[in-house]
């Protein structure tokens, strides 16, 4: 590979002063501290230049920190040490530093498709290693770009929409006349029970946030009125008259989306809501969001924040992702130590600091009290909980502290495609079995949805190939190939939940086989597109459709430099999260099978919690409408759009920033 000489490539970095940063064992001169600044060249080339502040002198030093895929250099550097992202760096030449001097040096990421795209793909976590083993934090200047747009694109709409409601319902009958609730509404205490229990959840939600004046005697009342009991738990009516709003519904979910609604009618209204009468009910029973809590430890409160803002839009499943090759999140009283040395991560921890890690340690844990008290939030707003686990593949940070997992005599080369070797458990094993008979039963325990999800993507290419273990595995059980292995993996798996009481659910690669796939009356949520996924409805699978294509939070929204994501699915607009429908047109049939759609957001570019506001607003507008919507209602883009317009003040009122781009 060519070298390319720094000089050429044109820095232009802009200096940012900051307050006294002091570290133990150094002088670090006041208002300045050591920087690492970096700007995208030619060929996806990306040149750095860290800027050394301090005494005394060093040499024999490594720059550390986190890119979203491994990396090759390119000049005035060596690679010391990688761990998929995490890359450690050291001059290609002895060097002395001295206060003030500099080092300058470019790499690029191994493959082409992961050439800067954004922000999001430039170093960071960013912290010196010295020779004597510490480290110290280096601040990262964002990654620049050679060409930056003058400013934002974001996608207006004139249309106005025919009503300010997401997501649409099945009928609206628009009648003359508006209802003033510019000074509230007022709910009224009643006797039975579950009514008063909605009322209950309605006002925490509400008094949590800036919606205060919503609730108020001055305020319009609402009449509440149980329908018949063979209507839908989730269906309602909503009456909206001059003088009063009557709401009607048999179950907890129906008369909470009803208030629902109305809020957001009021909102998006300023007060005024017009006249008219909505019936409405779901098309889809699952309408979920994924948090990916692995690579991005999320503080309890701010998933108790997403989950209030999921149920504003009518969304009732939370897909809790507690455990990837980056960390086991979950306390578990079995295999305790499994979440106490892999919660943290940085600098002498069991994982490095992958994804924006740092010198940490940083990270976080999630106990039985966490989680009691996440569940109990999550299902007074209507919303089920989901845990995930990470079976065989993606199991790194499990194998750092149960290597019996894996077959010592396996000489097989398997890389992930985040760049890990050896993350994939080994079947083969009696550890592992001892282990998921010990663990699945005491996750199943503290969730009862009754759904456990277990992961199952992304099988390393090569992995077991060279494994005496599996081959002796094959000759038992008459397994030809990986995917034979993977397919009895994970039948046995997912008889130890059914044993425990609990439904198996998993990717849509658990679907493959010759035997039909896991069975066990899995549920399958199919990412990697929609193909895999109506392959399985075909074959009688329960499917939840979650398309990278569509709805892959984590996916960037535009092209522009200064948003954020990435995009080996796509770049994921508004448009792309609203235009597709997850059954074909022409196998309405499937329909029967395919049981709801949802959001993911992988956390592999979220550095702090508040990151995910615009990962998530305002595309997830657009998960709530596809999800909710039958074909028929679901609006058009410029039409939704004009709707979305009049969401940015009800986002204010949740503290949620949006996406300036979209």
């Amino acid at each position: 590979m060519s070298r390319i000489t720094l000089h050429k490539l044109n820095f232009k970095f802009e200096l940012v002063f900051i307050a006294k940063y002091s570290i133990s064992k150094f002088k670090i001169c006041e208002k300045d501290e050591m920087k690492l600044y970096t700007q995208t060249a030619e060929d996806g080339v990306i040149a750095a230049r860290f800027v050394y502040n301090g005494k005394p002198e060093i040499t024999g030093f490594r720059i550390c920190f986190s890119l979203l895929s491994t990396c090759t250099t390119v000049s005035g550097c060596r690679i010391e040490h990688q761990l998929g992202g995490y890359t450690e760096l050291m001059p290609d030449s002895p060097i002395l530093l001295k206060d003030g001097q500099e080092w300058e040096f470019s790499f690029k990421y191994d493959f082409e498709r992961h050439a800067p795209l954004n922000v999001s793909w430039g170093p960071t976590g960013a912290y010196l290693k010295l020779k004597n083993g510490q480290a110290v934090d280096v601040f990262s200047e964002p990654l620049k770009f050679l060409y930056i747009p003058s400013k934002p694109v974001k996608q207006h709409s004139s249309v106005e929409p025919e009503l300010r409601l997401i997501p649409h319902p099945v009928l609206w009958e628009k009648k003359t006349g508006t209802c003033d609730l510019s000074h509230g509404f007022c709910l009224p205490q009643i006797t039975p029970a579950e009514i008063q229990k909605v009322i209950n959840a309605f006002s925490s939600l509400i008094n949590r946030y800036a919606f205060k004046e919503t609730l108020s005697s001055a305020g319009v009342t609402i009449h509440l009125e149980n329908l018949h009991q063979n209507v839908k738990d989730e269906a309602y009516e909503l009456e909206i008259k001059a003088e009063s709003v009557s709401i009607r519904a048999s179950g907890y979910n129906g008369f909470f989306y009803a208030l629902i609604s109305l809020l957001q009618l009021k909102e998006s209204g300023d007060g005024i809501v017009p006249c008219g009468r909505i019936e409405d009910s779901p098309r889809f029973s699952w309408r979920g969001q994924h948090l990916d809590c692995a690579r991005h430890y999320y503080k309890v409160d701010s998933i108790l924040r997403l989950l209030d803002l999921m149920s504003f839009l009518k969304l009732n499943r939370f897909h809790w992702h507690l455990i990837d090759d980056e960390a086991f999140r979950l306390e578990l009283s079995s295999v305790s130590e499994l979440a106490d040395r892999t919660g943290m991560r940085g600098h002498g921890c069991t994982i490095p600091g992958v994804f924006g890690g740092s010198k940490g340690p940083t990270g976080g844990t999630y106990s039985a009290e966490d989680v009691s008290r996440i569940i109990e939030h999550a299902s007074s707003l209507g919303i089920s909980v989901m845990p995930e686990i990470e079976i065989p593949a993606h199991a790194l940070a499990l194998l750092r502290v149960f290597p019996e997992m894996r077959d010592p005599e396996d000489q097989s080369v398997e890389v992930s495609v985040q760049g890990y070797s050896e993350n994939t458990i080994n079947p083969a094993m009696p550890a592992t079995w001892k282990f998921l008979k010990i663990v699945l039963p005491e996750i199943s325990s503290l969730f009862p949805f009754g759904l456990v999800h277990l992961g199952c993507d992304e099988l390393p290419p090569g992995v077991w190939e060279k494994s005496p273990a599996i081959e002796k595995l094959k000759l038992e059980h008459a397994l030809e190939t990986t995917d034979d292995v993977l397919e009895w993996s994970m039948q046995r798996a997912a008889k130890i939940l059914v044993e425990a009481g609990v439904r198996p659910a998993a990717w849509e690669e658990a679907g493959t086989g010759v035997n039909g796939g896991i069975g066990n009356d899995a549920v399958l949520f199919s990412w990697s597109g929609q193909e895999a996924g109506l392959k399985a409805a075909r074959e009688g699978y329960e499917v939840v459709m979650c398309p990278a294509q569509h709805v892959y939070f984590d996916m960037a929204q535009t092209e522009n430099p200064l948003d954020r994501g990435v995009s080996w699915a796509a770049i994921v607009s508004m448009k792309e999260a609203l235009d597709w429908d997850p059954v074909p047109l022409d196998e309405p049939e499937l329909e029967q099978n395919i049981i709801g759609i949802q959001g993911a957001l992988w956390s592999e570019t979220i550095i702090k919690d508040k990151d995910m506001d615009t990962m998530l607003v305002p595309r997830i507008l657009a998960l709530s409408e596809v999800s909710w919507s039958t074909k028929s209602r679901k609006r058009v883009l410029p039409e939704f759009l004009g709707a979305v317009d009049y969401y940015s003040r009800v986002f204010n009122l949740f503290g949620w920033e949006s996406n300036q781009m979209v």
